[in-house]
């Protein structure tokens, strides 16, 4: 018995080693083409992980050559090409194979997106399971529907992709920018829109808490604000939309008027809109408590520091500009700054009333209709000459050109001889005697404006309008459109006076125009405000601000709808108020389309 095992033992030994030598003989030849591509396709994917993509491109090309059904080295290779931004390649590559997965979708998408197709690239994604892809893929997946999703106004969904995205953001520097982009998503939407999403429960815990801090108005008012805090205490939003420490607080606000003095009337105008705003705001939370800064700015001193002393969470203003002058020489204070007037000083916010920004938008909405080529007419003084400056200087930033610009004294009343060099009626008028007396023969001819002008910017107070475009239409210039700020508006109840101002295009505050569905959404009786709307719109608005400075500080598309316009915060630190566009039709006004 031992003896036959000892014979089995040794057979089997010798047939295992003649086994192996034939292996190892073969091997030297026939699996000749399988190591070399291991070679190059683990060469290729080690630097495609170490993102050395030109490098890479050597192995893989190689390794795809061999062996054209590797489906890992076809999406690496897609890959590579595009991160190379070799797009003819990625094109040519996916045209020769047939091979189907998540990844070459998402190469495909990506590629759709970076064409402006976001409506293609979002198609391409449909079949797509995230959870089924590594988390490099998954982050570009979710990537890329944040852009598509918040390019195609889908704001609710780009809010879910960028949550789910937040899980890949490790950065805190980038995870801010990703917290901005979500609440750059959310104020898109409307209530409506909200009220429909909370609850569906194909939104995760975390979108659901960022959904719900939108619908209470980013803790807007104190109640809501700690009823959100109470489910959500540790959410991302809480950061944004509420001051954790101010939550159970009334804040104090100082504000700083011209009460006494040339400017009193101003001061009651702006006070007036700022109690009504706080008589409106149910929970109250901010306690204002009002100074006198005198009528050249002689108290503005006392009332800046006695505000401090006094422990006040914000200040709003001075208004007048001897007051802003002396504040400037002030130490800057360790509480936020919003000013009621201009300022070279960028340490404070500054909401106004600015000319210059009206005249600004005057050439904004040139450039959006089209009118490029623009003459300029304005009142021969400083306050025109920088109403010039403004408009100019905006409209060649936007492409436009100033063809000509005028300054006219306020003291005349006749303007032909200006219109007419102006308009360039005299050279028309030339031309035409210069081709008589070419051709010998009397002709009939009519004088005509010069034909490299758009438009014309009016700046212009009312009294200077009503003489200057009825001028312009008797000198030929009436198909010319004219545009100006809301300086030449002059109330609602003067329609025979501005019949003289028929077909003149220009900007308005929403308190202004006053429109129907203004009428219901307001709190109190807007016919009861009297006086000077726009200075009480100031007001109104700027208690609107006190809620949302902290907000609009961080996000930058913040807009609120105001009764002085859509307003916003720019990077510089200025309050931008978007207006309306109305035109004088038979004495009445006619609002535009937005």
């Amino acid at each position: 018995m031992k003896i036959i095992i000892k014979k089995i033992l040794l057979i089997t030994v010798i047939l295992i080693n003649a086994f192996l030598l034939v292996a190892c003989g073969n091997g030297s030849s026939g699996s000749s083409i399988r190591p070399n591509n291991d070679v190059n396709k683990r060469n290729g994917l080690d630097l495609y992980q170490q993102q050395n993509y030109f490098a890479a491109t050597d192995w893989l090309v190689k390794a795809w050559a061999k062996d054209p059904s590797d489906a890992e080295v076809y999406v690496t290779l897609l890959d590579t090409w595009l991160q190379l931004g070799e797009i003819t390649q990625v094109w040519k590559l996916l045209n020769e194979s047939d091979l189907q997965s998540s990844e070459v979708k998402l190469i495909e998408a990506e590629m759709a997106e970076a064409n402006q197709q976001c409506e293609s690239a979002i198609d391409l994604t449909e079949d797509i399971n995230p959870q089924l892809i590594s988390s490099m893929w998954q982050n570009r997946y979710w990537t890329l529907l944040a852009t598509c999703l918040t390019e195609t106004k889908a704001h609710i969904k780009a809010t879910q992709a960028l949550v789910q995205k937040e899980a890949y953001t490790s950065d805190a520097f980038e995870l801010k920018g990703l917290h901005n982009r979500i609440v750059e998503n959310l104020i898109q939407v409307n209530e409506e829109t909200l009220i429909f999403a909370i609850g569906d429960p194909v939104y995760d815990e975390m979108t659901m808490g960022w959904l719900e801090a939108a619908y209470v108005n980013f803790g807007a008012d104190g109640v809501s604000g700690n009823n959100w805090l109470l489910q959500w205490p540790n959410h991302p939003a809480a950061s944004y939309f509420l001051d954790l420490n101010q939550v159970n607080r009334q804040q104090k606000v100082a504000v700083l008027l011209p009460f006494s003095g040339r400017f009193s009337g101003v001061a009651k105008a702006v006070q007036k809109g700022m109690l009504t705003a706080s008589i409106a705001d149910i929970e109250n939370q901010y306690d204002l408590i009002f100074y006198d800064t005198g009528s050249q700015g002689e108290n503005v001193s006392s009332a800046w520091y006695t505000a401090q002393e006094n422990r006040a969470d914000l200040i709003i203003g001075p208004l007048d500009k001897n007051s802003i002058t002396a504040v400037e020489q002030m130490p800057t204070p360790t509480i936020p700054v919003v000013l009621l007037n201009q300022s070279e000083n960028n340490n404070y916010f500054q909401f106004t009333l600015s000319p210059e920004g009206e005249a600004e938008q005057a050439a904004e909405q040139m450039i959006k209709d089209g009118r490029k080529r623009v003459l300029i007419m304005a009142p021969n003084e400083p306050w025109g000459e920088r109403m010039t400056t403004a408009f100019a200087q905006r409209l060649v930033d936007l492409g436009g050109q100033v063809v000509n610009n005028t300054y006219f004294q306020l003291e005349q009343n006749d303007y032909s001889a200006q219109l007419r060099q102006t308009l360039g009626l005299v050279e028309s008028q030339l031309r035409a005697k210069n081709l008589q007396s070419f051709l010998k023969i009397n002709l009939s001819s009519d004088e005509v404006v010069r034909s490299d002008i758009d438009a014309i910017f009016l700046a212009a107070r009312p009294d200077f309008a009503r003489l200057m475009v009825p001028q312009l239409k008797f000198h030929h210039a009436a198909e010319v459109p004219v545009y100006s700020t809301s300086h030449v508006f002059d109330g609602l109840n003067n329609e025979q006076h501005n019949r003289d101002l028929q077909g003149l295009r220009f900007a308005l505050s929403p308190i202004e125009l006053q429109t129907s569905d203004l009428f219901e959404v307001l709190p109190f009786d807007l016919n009861r405000v009297g006086g000077n709307k726009k200075l009480f719109a100031l007001g109104y608005d700027a208690y609107q601000l006190i809620t949302r400075l902290e907000w609009m500080s961080r996000v930058n598309t913040g807009l609120i709808d105001g009764l002085s316009g859509k307003v916003n915060l720019g990077r510089d630190g200025q309050f931008n108020r978007g207006l309306l566009w109305a035109q004088y039709n038979n004495g009445s006004i006619v609002a535009l389309p937005q």
